[in-house]
């Protein structure tokens, strides 16, 4: 009889040090796992296209906010605020003419696929709001790489276009980041 009980603590000792183990195991990969994340990021870069003899360099603050589909898909939005600098012309006749910045609030929708651990491609779509007079804004689309250095910052490398009727202000952009 002692001995049918010492071989029962030790099976009941043997699944409560399992089942505590799993159990960990499991807290772990939810900590780890997170489902959605909010990331804030700096950037900066030199426009090209249409506008590039007019606003040669740019800097912005991204937000953004991803919700994770599976272990490869993201969706989510984005927003935040860019500044392309005027740069200043001269015509003859008129002397120097120094233009106004550009500033915009971009609002999209985000995609992000990650076909490899740290790296992740997308895009984000959406509507550029001007903030100068005149500015109307116009369609946004920016694509963009990002690396994952660490948890918490990522740095990317993309390009951000905003189109107008007949025209298109595009920039190269580098940044870094960092998820909340």
């Amino acid at each position: 009889m002692k001995t049918s009980l010492k071989m029962m603590n030790k099976k009941s000792s043997l699944v409560l040090v399992l089942s505590l183990t799993l159990y960990s195991l499991a807290i772990q990969a939810q900590e780890d796992e997170k489902k959605s994340f909010f990331g804030i990021g700096l950037n900066g870069g030199a426009t090209v296209g249409d506008f590039e003899d007019t606003y040669s360099s740019n800097v912005g603050v991204d937000v953004i906010y991803l919700h994770k589909l599976s272990n490869r898909f993201y969706v989510g939005g984005s927003t935040g605020f860019a500044n392309y600098f005027g740069d200043t012309l001269t015509s003859d006749g008129f002397g120097d003419v120094e233009l106004d910045d550009l500033q915009f609030i971009p609002v999209a929708a985000s995609l992000r696929v990650s076909p490899v651990r740290n790296l992740l491609g997308g895009v984000d779509i959406g509507y550029a709001f001007g903030l100068n007079n005149g500015n109307d804004g116009g369609f946004y689309a920016s694509p963009r790489i990002t690396y994952l250095v660490n948890k918490k910052w990522p740095i990317f490398a993309g390009y951000r276009l905003i189109g107008f009727e007949d025209e298109n202000l595009g920039a190269l952009q580098f940044g870094i980041g960092f998820i909340f």
